[in-house]
C-alpha cells in the first residue's frame, strides 16, 4: 500500500492543500481519503463504491476529481 496526494487536473483549483489523498492498496483498489475519512473507492473491476454518506461541497469536489482521474471510461 502507498499513498498519493490528489492534485486537481480537471478543475480550476490549484491545490487541495493536502486534504485529498489516494490510497493504492496492494490488490490495486484505489481509495479516496478526504479530510482523514475514506469516502469512496474504485475496485479492481473499475466499480465505483461510495463508503461515506455525508455531504460536503469540498469532499464532493475531491470525489469528482478522483473519478475523473482514476475511473476507466
Amino acid at each position: 500500500m502507498y499513498i498519493l496526494e490528489l492534485t486537481p487536473q480537471h478543475s480550476n483549483h490549484k491545490s487541495f492543500y493536502g486534504k485529498a489523498k489516494v490510497i493504492v492498496e496492494d490488490n490495486g483498489t484505489l481509495k479516496l481519503l478526504s479530510y482523514q475519512t475514506i469516502v469512496c473507492e474504485i475496485d479492481t473491476n473499475n466499480n465505483f463504491n461510495m463508503l461515506w454518506d455525508g455531504k460536503s461541497n469540498t469532499t464532493t469536489r475531491h470525489i469528482n476529481e478522483f473519478k475523473k482521474q482514476f475511473m476507466e471510461v
